[in-house]
Order: C-alpha cells, then sequence, then structure tokens
C-alpha cells in the first residue's frame, strides 16, 4: 500500500568509518522522496523525486557547489554588535554570507546547521517534518566557535495527489528569529529560496518552462512577475516529468529569477534590508510540485493552489 514513511539512511561502512553528514528520507511506497540532508555549511533537501522516484534536483554541481538541490540562503546578513556604555550605546556591524560556501565579495561565511528534526502531522498520503536550525558565523576574535546569530525553525509538508497529475506538493516554511543581537538581512540578490535543476530540466540544455499562460522561454520570464514556473521535460527514454516552483501572494509580483544553466530563486527579501529586534520572527514560504507526465498550465494550476 502507498504511504509516506520516513527512515534514516542505512550506509554499509568498514569497522572504524563513519558517514559524515547522513540523510533521513522520506520515502513513499519505500522509494524516496526528499532527503534531510546536511553538509559543512548547510542543510537542504536532497534527492527531491516524483512519485514514480524520478530525482529533479541536483545536489552539489561542478559550476556552483554551493547550490545544493534545495536550499536557503542569504548572502548579506549583519548582526549589529553593541558597545560603549548604555547611555551612548553604539553598534559595530558583523557582516556575514550565508551562500557561498568561501568569502564572499569581503563577507565572512557562515553555517546553517540543523540541529534537530521531529514529525509533525502525518497521515497516509501527508507528512510534516520540523527542524531546528542554527545560522553560526566562522569562527573568529572573541567567538572561537562563531556567533549563533539566528535560530530557524524550517517546516516541510508533504502532500501527494493522483489528480489531475501523479505529484507531490511540497511546502516550506521558514521562520528566522534573532539570538543575543539585533540584525539585518538584506538587501540581496543571493537568497532566499534557492532550486537547482537536474541537467534535463535545465533551459540551456533543452528544458521547457511553462507559465500560467502556456510554455515559453527564459527570456520571457525573467524579470517578471508570477505566481509560478515550471521546468519540464524527458528526463530519461520515454518518461516526462517536471518541478514546479510557486510563490506566495507576498512574493509573486516580484521578478523572477531563473538562470539557463538550471536555477530558480524565490527571493522574498529583495532590494530591501529586513530589520530583526530581538523577538521578531521573518516567515518565508515556498511551494514546490514535482510531477510525472506532462503538465499543461490548468493542472498546474490546481496543484498550485490547493490548500496547504
Amino acid at each position: 500500500m502507498n504511504g509516506f514513511g520516513i527512515q534514516a539512511e542505512q550506509v554499509d561502512l568498514p569497522r572504524g568509518a563513519y558517514h559524515k553528514s547522513p540523510r533521513t528520507y522520506v520515502t513513499w511506497d519505500r522509494r524516496p522522496v526528499i532527503g534531510f540532508s546536511q553538509n559543512d555549511h548547510r542543510a537542504y533537501l536532497y534527492p527531491l523525486c516524483t512519485p514514480a522516484g524520478i530525482p529533479l534536483t541536483s545536489e552539489s554541481p561542478t559550476d556552483h557547489p554551493h547550490h545544493n538541490s534545495v536550499w536557503i540562503g542569504a548572502d548579506h546578513v549583519n548582526a549589529l554588535l553593541p558597545f560603549g556604555p548604555d547611555e551612548d550605546q553604539r553598534f559595530e556591524h558583523a557582516t556575514y554570507s550565508f551562500y557561498i560556501n568561501d568569502t564572499f565579495q569581503g563577507r565572512a561565511s557562515g553555517r546553517i546547521i540543523a540541529t534537530d528534526l521531529v514529525l509533525g502531522e502525518t497521515g497516509t498520503s501527508q507528512l510534516e517534518v520540523r527542524q531546528q536550525l542554527d545560522w553560526i558565523g566562522p569562527a573568529e576574535w572573541g567567538a572561537p566557535t562563531g556567533r549563533r546569530l539566528i535560530r530557524e525553525t524550517r517546516t516541510t509538508s508533504l502532500q501527494f495527489r493522483d489528480d489531475p497529475l501523479s505529484a507531490f506538493v511540497i511546502d516550506v516554511v521558514s521562520e528566522l528569529t534573532p539570538t543575543e543581537w539585533t540584525l539585518e538581512i538584506g538587501p540581496t540578490r543571493h537568497a532566499y529560496f534557492g532550486i537547482r535543476l537536474i541537467e534535463p530540466l535545465r533551459p540551456a540544455l533543452g528544458g521547457q518552462l511553462v507559465v500560467p499562460d502556456g510554455p515559453t522561454t527564459i527570456e520571457q520570464v525573467v524579470g517578471q512577475p508570477g505566481e509560478w514556473v515550471s521546468a519540464q521535460a524527458e528526463v530519461f527514454a520515454g518518461h516526462q516529468a517536471g518541478l514546479v516552483v510557486a510563490r506566495d501572494t507576498d512574493t509573486a509580483p516580484s521578478p523572477w529569477s531563473l538562470h539557463a544553466w538550471g536555477t530558480i530563486d524565490v527571493n522574498p527579501l529583495g532590494p530591501v534590508a529586513r530589520r530583526l529586534e530581538l523577538g521578531d520572527t521573518l516567515t518565508s514560504r515556498l511551494r514546490l510540485v514535482v510531477h510525472d507526465g506532462e503538465g499543461h498550465p490548468d493542472q498546474i494550476g490546481q496543484l498550485v493552489r490547493r490548500a496547504p
């Protein structure tokens, strides 16, 4: 019987060896659907598979090794560190990047580390996973293990649909809360949700883009607003599949950021810095649909607009 399950990755290693960053899989009919993965720099979703078991994202492409399937990041994160007496409070700006794996344009590289993973609401055709993550700066003077700047709660919900397409509908909700210091996030061009497609879906290699009005080209999508965009292709001989990236009502008016090499960004931060005082929370949302078969705009629209 089909249904969601969850299991830890099983790796048979020689005595004394260990796998540094194991995954936790969500399964469907015992096949992986999503892997909750962790590397040295970030927590991310890989693989991301259709109901037929076809992975549609790339884990770490050679041209951009920091593009990890479906990930979260921001290349401008400033912590306001107070100094001086209380009556004359002043601040230093500690600047970090949580996007690339190295120092980027002068900003030191941080890490996003998952510390907890628990199951939420579950059912035969739906499942919820809730993670706790720390955004940690690099080792520096006065903070040899790095400053823990942000506490993130990331909730990933999955639903199976077999009408109008065989598909998984995946909702990701990210909630950021400062730990000890006031933060400024953005303005940024490298944020917030990133999706890296497999080779057959890349527009540069023949992947077909579809929007609510129908098939289109990357030149007609980039810089335009829109509710969703889909990348579809014959992913292997005789099998069509696609990945839909949908934005919420707050983000849909923003211009799309897509690249022919296979990256789609959803950036609710945009050109304005978001200031987070202690106790504030910044919430961002993303919906993905991974489906088998050719998806027509009306079919995709039904999946995109289905209530979570």
